[in-house]
């Protein structure tokens, strides 16, 4: 697989949660100019998914501080500082675990999976009450770092944990989006990556809008024109003034707008949410609809979230016809 490498565009893992934009810019300003830097967080709690991007101006700059900030320690963490891989490099890298302990925390699962490779995410399914269901996501940067991680531990027990771990890949089966609508969307849209890692959830710093990081404003002009008729040609039904519009059915009768947006708020900036009620019955008919900010994220929340099992049913998520 031939992997693309920005060489100004950095991608920062294992970050302190309570690290702040502005530590954050301030220590990798010191190997050399940025343009911009981003923690990413959920938008509307501030939330830190423990990594982030910086680009510099230069590529030599961005190589000094891999060298000078790859494994420095920031409060009780190592970081980990790596060019940030296009697109293409993560597709299939991300694993769907199960019989997780209970009590499992994001850095039991991160000391089980580290020596397979470069975490970008981990992420420990709850419930409302906020106890871990016993299943989880972990995303590598690379698809062959995924497949080492599931060779080795798949039906192994680790240390400290209370059964064998039973781990697929995130996009295997039910998680795979139906032929029907894969089939309908353009390969430039498919791959859940990088491409738009300043211009999504989080302030940045350095406001400047890269265009390499976005495949709909690529300086390409072949590609700027392919990708631009891709957008104006989809189906009004599924974009509105907010973002791209999801189907979610079957989620019971309990699930709320909270509930709803949790589930859909790892995947990207979730702008609305909406659950349809029985208003006589005051519950939900076992349907709504979230919106995405971005065409990319919306479909990487299909492909994570379609078939995955909710409180004892198996979603049904797709774009709103």
């Amino acid at each position: 697989m031939t992997v693309q490498l920005n060489k100004t565009n950095l991608i920062v893992n294992y970050l302190p949660q309570n690290l702040s934009d502005k530590e954050f810019h301030d220590l990798f300003s010191k190997a050399g100019n940025l343009t911009a830097s981003k923690i990413v967080r959920d938008k509307a709690t501030g939330y830190s998914y423990g990594f982030g991007f910086v680009d510099y101006e230069t590529e030599q700059d961005a190589s000094n501080a891999i060298d000078v900030l790859n494994g420095y320690q920031i409060q009780h963490k190592h970081i980990k500082v790596s060019y940030s891989r296009v697109g293409e490099n993560v597709k299939g890298a991300n694993l769907y675990l199960r019989n997780l302990p209970k009590d499992v925390s994001e850095s039991d699962i991160e000391r089980v999976f580290a020596p397979y490779g470069s975490i970008v995410q981990i992420r420990v399914l709850a419930n409302s009450q906020g106890i871990p269901k016993g299943i989880g996501f972990v995303l590598f940067s690379s698809r062959e770092q995924a497949e080492a991680a599931m060779k080795d531990l798949d039906g192994k027990q680790p240390v400290g944990f209370s059964q064998p771990l039973n781990i697929k890949f995130a996009e295997d089966n039910k998680f795979k989006m139906k032929a029907s609508t894969e089939a309908a969307i353009p390969q430039a849209f498919t791959t859940p990556g990088y491409v738009d890692a300043f211009n999504s959830v989080g302030p940045v710093r350095n406001q400047v809008r890269m265009s390499r990081f976005n495949p709909i404003t690529t300086s390409n002009p072949a590609t700027l024109a392919y990708n631009q008729n891709v957008v104006q040609g989809l189906s009004q039904s599924i974009m509105n003034s907010q973002g791209f519009v999801l189907f979610v059915y079957n989620i019971g009768t309990e699930t709320d707008e909270f509930s709803l947006w949790q589930m859909f708020s790892p995947y990207g900036a979730v702008k609305k949410v909406s659950v349809i009620k029985d208003n006589q019955k005051n519950q939900s008919k076992g349907y709504g609809f979230v919106t995405m900010a971005s065409y990319e994220e919306a479909l990487f929340a299909i492909q994570q979230l379609n078939g995955y099992n909710h409180n004892g049913k198996n979603l049904q998520v797709s774009f709103k016809q």
